[in-house]
């Protein structure tokens, strides 16, 4: 369990983390998309192990290693998002049907007095 955890930790200490904060873009993408990655194949691990029908750790460590690793997934790749290092494609605009409210002026109130 403790394996792809220390590798995936070396990896964004070593390699990811200062080429996120180099502030320089294309570097700060990479180091973006590294993490995305490494957090990708670390949660493949984890589930993995959870779908070994044998396995010398703890399904509970496990299922909240991935857990993590979801987490992180989301993170990293949030950030490529909204830093516009990857753009989502754009769906054409379709006219959605318009329904008339009213005030309420042609309610009958007068039932049940």
């Amino acid at each position: 369990v403790f394996i792809p955890a220390v590798i995936a930790a070396g990896v964004l200490g070593a390699v990811s983390g200062p080429m996120i904060t180099s502030g320089d873009v294309n570097t700060v993408g990479l180091g973006l998309e590294i993490a995305t990655g490494v957090s990708v194949l670390l949660g493949a691990s984890y589930l993995a192990r959870l779908l070994a029908p044998f396995s010398p750790s703890p399904k509970e460590i496990t299922f909240l290693g991935l857990l993590f690793a979801i987490a992180g997934f989301i993170s990293f790749s949030q950030n490529l998002i909204v830093d516009g290092f990857v753009t989502l494609p754009n769906l054409p605009s379709i006219p959605l049907p318009q329904i008339p409210l009213g005030l309420g002026e042609d309610i009958d109130t007068s039932y049940g007095l």
